[in-house]
């Protein structure tokens, strides 16, 4: 018995061997299996990443993000057929919550845990996002902040540009000839007071070689500046008594809408009554105006997009006024600003994954927009003759607040940078 037993051991190692190595070939073609498919899955599937301030201090500037991610998610429901193949798309949303730090830190998940295909961002708080994609070969499309504060920050040269990241909005020079369009319309004494705010953008647009100051100077006004605040600032009294000892009559700046809250309130405390008021940014949101109450009226400010521009969306065929109404119909809020711009930004996105052939390839991608002209919600978008390289310019125009029965409302008052774009009203003193 003993020795039965014993020739039923010595048998088993080889049973158990040959059963091991059947074994660990079936699992080696399963995995292999395994992997083919996921790698398969993962080349039908488009994975575009959107980063944007939805909470913190820029939120204002997302306001809209969900009905624009909902809209596009609708529109992408049954995928994309590109050279012949479909794709389903995914659009994966994070939040940077307004701050620089995190926007760089949901960009990388984006890049290296998601592997998008694309990205999308917003960058007023700075140009982190399109700065991962450039670092990683990831074709990026930013918005929301001049193109200045985007490509020098980024250490970009005009004549250069990038390799995988792209840029669409105003330039410094745009909006600055905006400005001195409206404040042309009525008489002053044109001596202009600069407030800049201490941080990218505020640099940006108040740079004296480079900045909003030498397009002033080139338009005959007589600058005045006593120097930059830090955001969050709530005291302007000494730039407001030495505005009014050198008799300004035109304040301009960039202020967050607190800190232009602020600016006007302790201006009135001081007596100062300039004739003209424009702000950058503090003003281009209807909560922001409300909360100045009846001051506000006359208030000027640029106007990246509104209700009345006259161009249609590539990705639904609405008109300005007709995706505004959709938006209020659904979210019962006020429209603002950046719903044409971010629905713009994913116009560009798409069309560029189709012109592309192979939306894979980041490289296809990045040379799909390099040459990408699209006629957008916000009029035409061109990377192929933009200002600079890599960059697109935007229609802006000069617009003026007016209060009428309580309710904040922005008219289109000054067109000579973009006369397609018709005025609504004519320009007035405060």
């Amino acid at each position: 018995m003993k020795h039965h037993n014993k020739e039923k051991l010595q048998n088993l190692p080889k049973v158990g061997r040959r059963y091991f190595l059947k074994s660990a070939a079936a699992l080696a073609v399963a995995a292999s299996m395994l992997s083919s498919l996921e790698a398969m899955a993962s080349s039908d599937v488009i994975k575009i990443g959107y980063v944007s301030p939805q909470s913190g201090p820029f939120s204002p500037f997302a306001e809209a993000d969900d009905y624009i991610i909902d809209q596009v998610r609708g529109l992408l429901a049954d995928g994309l057929t590109i050279s012949g193949k479909h794709y389903d798309v995914e659009i994966l949303v994070r939040d940077d919550q307004s701050s620089p730090d995190r926007a760089s830190n949901q960009a990388a998940d984006l890049i290296n845990g998601e592997e998008v295909d694309l990205m999308l961002s917003q960058v007023a708080i700075g140009p982190n996002v399109p700065q991962q994609c450039e670092l990683n070969g990831v074709p990026s499309i930013s918005t929301m902040g001049p193109w200045e504060a985007w490509m020098f920050p980024m250490g970009g040269k005009p004549d250069v540009g990038f390799q995988s990241a792209f840029h669409f909005f105003w330039g410094v020079a745009d909006i600055a000839e905006v400005y001195t369009g409206l404040w042309n319309a009525i008489p002053t004494n044109k001596k202009v007071g600069m407030v800049w705010s201490n941080d990218v953008p505020g640099m940006a647009l108040g740079n004296a070689e480079h900045g909003m100051p030498p397009v002033f100077k080139a338009a005959g006004f007589e600058l005045h500046e006593v120097g930059n605040f830090p955001v969050g600032a709530d005291d302007f009294t000494a730039h407001i008594q030495a505005f009014k000892e050198d008799g300004v009559e035109i304040v301009t700046g960039l202020f967050n809408p607190p800190e232009w809250a602020t600016f006007v309130a302790q201006s009135a405390q001081m007596g100062f009554k300039p004739k003209v008021m424009t702000p950058a940014k503090a003003l281009l949101f209807p909560s922001g105006v409300a909360a100045l109450g009846q001051s506000a009226d006359r208030m000027s400010t640029e106007i990246w997009w509104s209700p009345a521009y006259p161009f249609n969306s590539s990705l639904t065929g609405q008109s300005a006024a007709e995706l505004v109404a959709d938006y209020q119909a659904k979210t019962g809020r006020t429209w603002t600003q950046p719903i044409g711009v971010v629905h713009a930004l994913f116009e560009a996105g798409i069309q560029a994954l189709k012109l592309s052939g192979d939306p894979k390839d980041p490289d296809a991608v990045a040379n799909a927009i390099r040459n990408m002209q699209l006629d957008t919600v916000i009029g035409k978008l061109d990377f192929a003759h933009g200002p600079v390289k890599n960059v697109s310019s935007m229609r802006v125009v000069g617009g003026q607040w007016r209060i009428e029965d309580g309710k904040p409302e922005i008219f289109i008052t000054d067109n000579k940078t973009a006369p397609e774009i018709a005025i609504e009203r004519p320009f007035e003193a405060l």
